[in-house]
């Protein structure tokens, strides 16, 4: 059944096939899964960086902070759930949707790291380093995605076509693509409300019952009291 099914495909259909099973298409994959990790865990960060800049905020402003915070937690879940079926199909599953969502994300938040470097006055511009650091590897699997889609449609099909990539080199492009993803993860992690009042590795038991707090935690208890 499987062979008269392949038979009757259109032949495009059958070369995309055997591509994504071949010609680096599942290394391609794989890369894409571990960047989609990283882009929850920057989603997750930014959205509590968002409610955490509302307190004192009121009417339209925090409805607009609530709703983007909200939003970007919704991306960092989908990211998350786009991740773990990638690595449990061993390719992209619905790429062209994916390509379109990731699209559309990257295009927010270009413009929103673009609103902060461009705001008036100029004392209160900034580079929000967590969505930069986001869009960055949104950018990342754009590129990937589209590599692989080339890649596809310029694989001949055939027998032949493609190659199956080495247990050596799955392991190798795992560990490679896990660091590069954590590298930038690390640095957009570290520049949230939640890395910045994170208790430093330094400070666990460094302190007793009436000894001072780390300065992020006194950051932390006092924020509550500035309106």
């Amino acid at each position: 059944m499987t062979a008269l099914r392949t038979a009757h495909a259109p032949a495009g259909q059958v070369s995309r096939r055997r591509a994504s099973t071949g010609s680096g298409g599942e290394l391609a994959s794989l890369c894409v899964g571990i960047a989609a990790v990283g882009m929850a865990a920057l989603g997750s960060a930014a959205s509590s960086s968002l409610a955490a800049g509302l307190n004192g905020t009121a009417g339209l402003a925090a409805w607009w902070g609530w709703a983007a915070a909200i939003g970007s937690a919704g991306w960092a879940g989908t990211a998350l759930l786009y991740a773990v079926a990638t690595f449990r199909a061993g390719h992209l599953p619905l790429p062209g949707l994916a390509v379109r969502a990731v699209g559309v994300a990257a295009s927010v938040h270009l413009a929103g790291v673009l609103i902060g470097l461009w705001r008036v006055p100029e004392e209160s511009r900034f580079l929000d380093v967590t969505v930069a650091s986001l869009l960055v590897l949104e950018l990342s699997v754009l590129a990937l995605m589209g590599w692989q889609r080339n890649k596809a449609a310029r694989t001949p099909s055939g027998p032949g076509a493609g190659w199956k990539p080495s247990p050596l080199g799955v392991v190798g492009t795992m560990f490679a693509a896990s660091i590069l993803v954590a590298s930038v993860a690390t640095l957009g992690l570290a520049a949230s409300t939640a890395g910045q009042l994170a208790v430093p590795h330094s400070g666990h038991g460094s302190h007793g019952p009436g000894g001072p707090l780390p300065s992020n935690l006194e950051q932390l208890k006092h924020s509550g009291h500035h309106h």
